[in-house]
């Protein structure tokens, strides 16, 4: 026997479909739609990122701000030049206190004492030994003295530590001086502790400036703290760094200052607490939006639905009530016999009882709001009654009525179980032969229902069929169909137990009658 499970099933509107026009219009609302949701959605995407971006350089900016002084006494103690007395041997006190204070001092010419040239050795001045080095800090001196400036720096073509090391000349009226910023020396390490003396704000060093996006540069171990030191690897990769551009270190050289360890951590910890806030906010906007599209289209197909439902329920009431008339004009103009009159009267009633069931389910269906109530108990007293009221119709048609009740109850708003009992057993009545058998018991936690009769029975395209609107069976090799009405009975019944819960099955099959189960939730 075939089964049909009935009870999730969305009646359509019948039509004849959308015109070229509309297609088109659906089509680009579609597309605008998409794009739409794609522009948005980056839109979500991008904008925590820009926030987090424009928040970490405000960071920034405001880190530079507060430490503008300690890149201000870096740059200062690099181009500062002491007074110095004469050299004569290069161990003189003054000499050993100007060079304790100047640990990048590398060289040093007296213009006034036959322009004779000094070269560092640890902390004290000696005459140099190798001419290569010698003729190449001459020729800076010659050069800076020609620049007529303060500060000079050598380029690629003159220095062959160009980019590794940052060098400068500088002037006075008596000596020209050679400083050298060795990145990781001790030499710059006491230098940024004699600069940034007594509290140091920050730590500082040297990066070159394509080196700012590389990422294979690895830490060095004097660039980790205690050392005030940075090395190019944390200023590049550290979230709270500040970077100035200068001339005093030569070209391509940035001056950066970097925070100690604990505001590193505080200031990320700060940073992300931000992004993830701006994130939260994205996706809930998002989810915001997602959540008015939803609603709005479920909102438009609840309204579609419930036209469709309410002009299909009017359609059905054509016919019905053509055939009142209909009755009702014969039996005023008495064409009619009177035992002819008695009968159409009570078919009349009938009729009318009928409609009236059809009406209140189809204006439940369209208003909705979900199972209705209150509940109540379907005992088998209440099967009885329900059954007695159908009991002169079946009398009337010469047909018998089965009743095998089980003295268990189910639970379900009575009303609305009363409609789809009298719908099931009108339609068994009117369309089905031989006698109905109505059946309870309970499974668990369900009571069953089922209606049955021994009529000729369904294929199974034909019991697919059943339920939609204005789908009726026709008689094959016939005009006309096989039962009369719409077809908005069963339909409405569907919508009722998708509404309330209920499972609603059809089986049938050629020659074996049909029968439909009903189930509901046990008491």
């Amino acid at each position: 026997m075939y089964r049909h499970r009935t009870s999730r099933y969305r009646a359509l509107h019948p039509g004849m479909g959308p015109s070229r026009w509309q297609q088109l219009q659906q089509r680009s609302g579609i597309v605008m739609l998409v794009l739409a949701g794609l522009a948005t959605t980056a839109l979500l995407v991008a904008l925590p990122r820009y926030y987090y971006v424009d928040r970490v350089d405000k960071g920034r900016q405001a880190y530079i701000d507060a430490h503008w002084v300690d890149f201000e006494a870096v740059e200062r103690s690099w181009k500062s030049l002491p007074v110095l007395q004469t050299v004569h041997k290069g161990d003189e006190a003054d000499v050993q206190k100007f060079l304790e204070h100047q640990p990048l001092v590398v060289a040093l010419l007296d213009r006034f004492e036959g322009r004779r040239l000094w070269v560092r050795q640890g902390g004290r001045l000696v005459e140099p030994r190798d001419q290569v080095l010698a003729q190449q800090y001459l020729g800076w001196f010659a050069h800076a003295e020609m620049a007529q400036r303060f500060e000079w720096n050598p380029d690629k073509a003159q220095d062959p530590d160009f980019g590794k090391v940052a060098s400068v000349v500088l002037l006075s009226d008596r000596w020209l001086v050679i400083k050298r910023w060795h990145l990781g020396s001790p030499e710059v390490e006491r230098e940024l502790v004699e600069a940034l003396a007594p509290h140091p704000g920050m730590r500082m060093g040297l990066i070159r400036e394509p080196d700012l996006n590389r990422r294979d540069l690895h830490p060095q171990a004097w660039g980790a703290e205690p050392n005030l030191q940075a090395d190019p690897q944390r200023i590049s990769r550290s979230l709270l760094s500040a970077l100035t551009k200068t001339n005093a270190f030569g070209d391509g050289w940035l001056l950066a200052g970097v925070g100690f360890d604990g505001e590193e951590a505080a200031f990320r910890k700060a940073m992300q607490r931000q992004r993830w806030l701006a994130s939260g906010v994205a996706a809930l906007l998002g989810a915001t939006i997602l959540l008015g599209l939803w609603l709005r289209h479920r909102s438009r197909r609840k309204m579609e639905l419930d036209a469709d439902r309410l002009a299909s329920m009017t359609h059905s009431l054509k016919t019905p009530l053509a055939i009142l008339k209909f009755r009702c004009d014969s039996l005023r103009l008495g064409r009619l016999s009177p035992d002819r009159a008695d009968e159409e009267l009570l078919r009349i009633g009938d009729e009318v009882d009928h409609l009236t069931t059809l009406i209140e389910n189809g204006l439940r269906v369209v208003r909705g709001g979900g199972p209705s109530g209150p509940q109540g108990q379907a005992t088998l007293a209440w099967f009885q009654d329900v059954a007695e009221d159908l009991l002169p119709g079946f009398e009337l048609e010469q047909r018998s009525l089965v009743l095998q009740l089980c003295p268990e109850a189910g639970r379900a708003p009575l009303p609305s179980l009363r409609s789809a009992v009298f719908t099931l057993l009108e339609n068994a009545l009117g369309h089905g032969r031989g006698t109905v058998t109505l059946t309870t018991w309970r499974a668990r936690r369900r009571f069953c229902i089922q209606i049955s009769d021994q009529g000729e029975g369904l294929e199974l395209h034909q019991l697919k069929a059943l339920g939609k609107p204005f789908q009726r069976l026709r008689a094959p090799g016939k005009e006309g169909f096989l039962r009369e009405g719409q077809g908005l009975g069963l339909s409405l019944l569907i919508q009722v137990a998708e509404q309330e819960g209920w499972g609603l099955t059809f089986s049938s099959s050629p020659g074996e009658g049909f029968s439909a189960l009903l189930e509901i939730p046990a008491s």
